[in-house]
């Protein structure tokens, strides 16, 4: 994001009409966007700044912010807006997701040459795997590498208990997305995208799946749709064509546990030899039950002003990430 400094020359010489003023903080704000690689949003900056409407007071209607739709039933907002500062430095993956991710990335910051050569980009996106696993981490750090707003959805606004308000939601959200780039954010994806096939869904489930399919042909916006879902087998298959990547995450391996232990635990030293016998016990466990294990150590050498951790500390917080671990399994099993 640009500086604070910067934002308020920004606010204060379109205020005062100062045109020279507001271009030359517009033109250092781009250059800022292009030295950090954020290229496509550099791009949209300029094309937006030195666009026909040259005259700072006709340009206020760029400014007004357009009405969030909303749930008729809630009265909430349909999605949640964020600026995410995560970037692929900040992902544990194997090489696969690695090298997709990196070709979504590719792919849209040429947009432009791939349409002029006939091709259209990959950009919708469909995240599988267990949970835990970074599908949520990876598409802000999509956002994060292109310098572009996330529309998080929010399906407990989207999902209305009234009958077609749905699919009605669906619609004012592609509706809404279409005034800007995004990466647009659909997080557990199987609660509208699951199969027409399967009998125990009623009608107004496949309803849902029938508008979501025709919004997402004909969405035409500058974006990326990103889905997730830890349920990838009761995706209905029509919804599954429609994406043209499928990036499947997995649980860390030996090597990847090291490096989240490092790195969630790089402000304190402890029993090295007792962190490598925690490694070989966390195989089968996601990243975010590691990364809670490691909480909770730092949390107690917090709380007793310890700038190491003991054994004691990685004994009580695996085992309570453990419990925690059988319950969920015992829960979701019926045991």
């Amino acid at each position: 994001m640009a500086r604070a400094d910067l934002l308020k020359t920004l606010i204060r010489s379109f205020k005062q009409n100062d045109k020279e003023s507001f271009v030359k903080a517009a033109e250092y704000i781009i250059d800022e966007e292009k030295k950090k690689n954020h290229l496509v949003l550099a791009d949209e900056l300029k094309r937006i700044l030195y666009s026909e409407q040259t005259n700072i007071q006709k340009s206020i209607s760029v400014f007004q912010p357009i009405t969030p739709p909303k749930d008729l039933d809630k009265n909430i907002n349909l999605y949640e807006i964020k600026f995410p500062d995560r970037f692929f430095r900040d992902l544990v993956v194997n090489e696969m997701v690695e090298n997709d991710l990196q070709s979504v990335i590719r792919d849209f910051q040429y947009w432009d040459t791939l349409v002029s050569n006939g091709i259209k980009p990959n950009n919708k996106i469909l995240f599988c795997g267990p949970p835990g696993c970074g599908k949520t981490l990876a598409a802000e750090a999509i956002a994060g590498e292109l310098g572009l707003p996330m529309l998080y959805v929010r399906f407990d606004a989207v999902i209305s208990s009234f009958l077609g308000e749905t699919s009605n939601n669906l619609r004012k959200l592609f509706e809404y997305a279409s005034s800007n780039s995004w990466v647009i954010f659909f997080d557990e994806f199987d609660a509208i995208g699951r199969s027409r096939e399967d009998e125990s869904e009623h009608g107004e489930v496949k309803r849902v799946v029938n508008a979501f399919l025709q919004l997402i042909d004909s969405f035409a916006g500058r974006s990326l749709i990103i889905a997730a879902t830890n349920y990838e087998k009761v995706i209905d298959n029509a919804l599954w064509r429609r994406f043209s990547e499928v990036v499947q995450f997995e649980l860390p391996n030996h090597a990847q546990i090291q490096i989240l232990l490092k790195r969630n635990l790089n402000r304190f030293h402890g029993p090295e030899n007792k962190l490598r016998e925690l490694v070989d016990e966390l195989i089968g466990f996601s990243h975010a039950e590691i990364e809670r294990i490691c909480q909770s150590i730092v949390k107690q050498c917090i709380f007793d002003n310890r700038d190491y951790f003991t054994q004691k500390d990685i004994e009580r917080s695996y085992v309570k990430e453990l419990r925690r671990k059988q319950a969920r399994i015992a829960n979701n099993t019926g045991g």
